[in-house]
């Protein structure tokens, strides 16, 4: 725990004399150990890609160490300017691999030109990692191009994300998340790993595109879950019942309509979403 204590004033020293001072409000908290970075990177494979966006580098050393791991190019999106030199002497570092836009990422189009393989990695900001996720889920949904991503979330919410039905976290994250992706959670990381210390778990995430050939708008599929898991006690006969009929439900579709929300896996959930699309 000393040795901890020492490392982290050595963090906050040095980012001191940098003239930086870590965010609460944007969430930011850094990870310095290299052994780390190259654990999350690892899990990219550069030939799979041609382009990676790294959303929140910071202070550039996840962007380094996607680097030596051979990644061609890369996009750094970043939102908080005070580390517009650290990053402008990295791109200098790395003048062909590197691009930088300073902005939110919340508002960033990621549909972007001449690139059609795009992997995202992040350490998410802890207050907006659903919203930016939901992003992300709907930018591939309309272009096919967020083949990978590896992400970090607290560890409560990457538990949500790739739960299964039937299991206390399942959700609507989990849904939309496993509608269109492979969801993984990778390993954890213990708040100690991090300066200054957030005060929870991490998990590690990492989303593989299903490729699916079809499936229902994924609009229609947040309306669906949005109307069940507003009520996920209540049986879907309750909960969907101004949506869609017992009789379509139980009839049509061969879903149990005594089911509450959690207990329907992600294709019924696409089912249903379907069915509505080709009744409107």
């Amino acid at each position: 725990m000393p040795e901890d204590k020492n490392h982290n004033n050595q963090y906050k020293k040095n980012l001191e004399q940098s003239g930086i001072h870590p965010s609460k409000k944007l969430g930011q908290n850094f990870i310095f150990d290299k052994n780390i970075l190259n654990k999350i990177t690892s899990l990219i494979n550069p030939d799979a890609c041609d382009l990676v966006i790294e959303i929140g580098p910071g202070l550039g050393g996840l962007s380094e160490a996607l680097l030596n791991n051979n990644v061609k190019k890369i996009l750094l999106l970043e939102k908080d300017r005070q580390f517009t030199q650290l990053l402008n002497a990295l791109k200098s570092k790395y003048p062909d691999q590197i691009d930088i836009i300073f902005e939110d990422a919340i508002n960033f189009n990621f549909d972007i030109e001449n690139y059609k393989n795009i992997t995202i990695i992040s350490n998410l900001p802890y207050n907006v990692a659903t919203k930016i996720l939901t992003t992300l889920i709907n930018t591939h949904h309309s272009t096919n191009k967020l083949k990978n991503m590896v992400l970090m979330f607290q560890k409560e919410v990457a538990q949500r994300i790739t739960a299964n039905y039937g299991n206390k976290h399942y959700g609507r994250i989990s849904i939309i998340s496993q509608y269109l992706y492979q969801c993984n959670v990778e390993f954890d990381l213990n708040p100690a790993v991090f300066y200054p210390k957030p005060k929870v778990d991490s998990s590690i995430v990492s989303f593989k595109s299903l490729e699916r050939k079809s499936g229902p708008d994924i609009k229609v599929l947040e309306s669906i879950t949005r109307a069940a898991f507003s009520q996920r006690r209540k049986k879907i006969r309750t909960s969907l019942k101004g949506i869609i009929s017992q009789t379509d439900l139980a009839e049509k579709l061969n879903i149990n309509v005594d089911l509450r929300a959690e207990q329907l896996s992600v294709n019924e959930y696409l089912k249903i979403s379907e069915y509505l699309e080709k009744l409107s």
